[in-house]
């Protein structure tokens, strides 16, 4: 990825004018006044060009002349002071004012390695390398830090060159022909010229500003994209565990059912049950075949979706888990919801788009401040090409624009400004509640899938139990084929409950994670 050409982080102005200040027009008149005296001097005639460089460069000197620009201050947030679902009351490292950040400040804390699962973390690896969607979030950052670079350019002087050649000769036998004597007349030209504009209210000043946040605020995307691929890659890759585990589990159901299909025909040949039996066991078999089938349907499409997030092709697979019973789940400790603005990333990019409004404005309206350009061109022309710099010409000139006499385009375009600003800042707020909001939604879903989890467990290994009590009684001849069969089948819908939500716990825990940043506020 190609580097940044400017800083993420640009300092920002100091001072809020909606219009120069007194002192501040009176400085900008003296530097006209002192500016035209200082090119006039370029009209008289000096020997050699040595004073006028100097005086070229004391007018350009001017340009330190600057106005205030427009100081940040964030905008009011609903920021509580906790999270309502506690946890276990622990502070995260980011709360506690310890960083939680990557060594490289472009990539995302590698918080899916607090797993210890060698396979998610290389998964996860792969996905960042070759994700198609991820590269281009990288390639849009690396063309808005160009954008910035070129827009740097108007700190300083542009220059420009020229060469031009010309052939001529008469047509007609009029005094031009006698006069050129029948022969083609050749004359060569070559210019060289600078052009610079003197930023005396810092309104490039305000468009490098506003630049150098619109980068920063799209290497905020692209952490944001990666955090998002990692969150989705670990949720297949956990999802598919979860898959084959109901797989394996159908198909021991249904060699269990084929089971009972033979048990039930031969206690049929015996003439020791009805007709029916044979039939409401074969039924059972079939619905297990079914949902066997199924889960295999659905771990199919998984496998499909996490070939996608890797970017590879939907065929490809991958070193998988069989279950999820031995998953080990890291401690989440949430911290306070005023480190939410340290943690996530695409709440820095929603508070770096406000900074970068908050420039665009700025420019804006000093953009319809009277602009100063100095300009300086050397220019020659000969009919021999040996004797082209013989006699240059040398022109030095300043303009002064006043777009301020648009009144009507400049009150639309600095409102235009100011409502995209706006927009910025109640876009940061919606961000920023939605944050608080998944937060919530992940401590809440966490606390209740880990009690869920322990009953579901509890109630499967006893379902379990009484199926094989069923068996037993059926074989013994105390109960009928429909209550055995009635006991497995509420044995396996309670082992899917419990392995479902098992899964749903592990969900929870990711999106906390991706919630909280990828900030995982411990040392797991």
């Amino acid at each position: 990825m190609i580097a940044p050409a400017v800083p993420l982080h640009p300092p920002s102005g100091s001072g809020w004018l909606l219009y120069p200040a007194r002192d501040s027009v009176s400085r900008a008149g003296v530097f006209l006044t002192d500016s035209m005296n200082c090119l006039s001097g370029f009209f008289r005639p000096r020997p050699g060009i040595a004073p006028s460089l100097v005086a070229l460069a004391v007018c350009m000197m001017f340009s330190a002349c600057s106005l205030t620009r427009t100081d940040y201050e964030r905008p009011t947030l609903p920021v509580p002071s906790q999270y309502r679902t506690p946890i276990d009351g622990a502070q995260s490292r980011a709360a506690q004012g310890e960083s939680t950040r990557p060594a490289d400040d472009a990539e995302i804390a590698p918080w899916w390695r607090a797993f210890r699962e060698p396979q998610l973390d290389s998964l996860i690896a792969q996905a960042l390398a070759a994700n198609p969607a991820l590269a281009l979030k990288a390639l849009q950052a690396d063309r808005d830090a160009l954008q910035a670079g070129l827009t740097h350019a108007n700190r300083w002087p542009q220059f420009s060159a020229s060469i031009t050649g010309s052939k001529a000769r008469a047509l007609d036998g009029g005094q031009a022909a006698q006069r050129m004597n029948g022969q083609t007349q050749t004359t060569s030209g070559a210019s060289v010229g600078i052009s610079y504009e003197v930023d005396l209210w810092n309104k490039l000043a305000a468009q490098r500003d506003a630049a150098n946040w619109q980068a920063a605020a799209s290497a905020w995307d692209r952490r944001a994209a990666a955090l998002s691929l990692s969150s989705q890659v670990a949720s297949l890759y956990w999802r598919v565990a979860y898959l084959n585990e109901n797989v394996r589990s159908a198909r021991e159901d249904l060699a269990a059912a084929e089971r009972a299909v033979a048990l039930v025909a031969a206690r049929r040949r015996a003439g020791s049950v009805s007709a029916l039996d044979p039939v409401q066991a074969q039924q059972d078999r079939d619905a297990v075949a079914g949902a066997l089938a199924e889960w295999e349907r659905l771990r199919d499409a998984a496998r499909h979706s996490l070939a996608n997030a890797l970017g590879r092709p939907a065929q490809t697979r991958f070193t998988e888990r069989d279950s999820l019973v031995v998953a080990q789940l890291p401690e989440v400790a949430p911290g306070l919801p005023a480190s939410l603005l340290a943690q996530r990333p695409d709440l820095a990019a929603a508070e770096t788009r406000v900074r970068a409004r908050l420039a665009d404005v700025d420019a804006a309206r000093l953009s319809f401040y009277p602009s100063l350009t100095l300009t300086g061109t050397a220019q020659t022309t000969s009919e021999s090409l040996s004797r082209l710099l013989a006699n240059p010409v040398g022109t030095l000139a300043a303009s002064i624009a006043m777009p301020f006499l648009q009144v009507q385009t400049a009150r639309f375009t600095t409102a235009l400004a100011r409502n995209d600003y706006e927009q910025s800042v109640a876009t940061f707020r919606n961000t920023l509640l939605t944050a608080l909001t998944e937060v919530e939604d992940a401590l809440s879903a966490r606390e209740r899938t880990t009690s869920q989890y322990t009953s579901l467990a509890s109630a499967a290994a006893l379902a379990q139990r009484a199926a094989e009590l069923s068996e037993a009684r059926y074989r013994a001849g105390d109960i009928d084929l429909q209550s055995w069969l009635d006991a497995q089948r509420l044995a396996r819908q309670a082992r899917r409950n419990a392995a479902q939500s098992r899964l749903a716990q592990i969900d929870a825990t990711l999106s906390l994670v991706k919630a909280l940043g990828g900030a995982l506020g411990n040392d797991g």
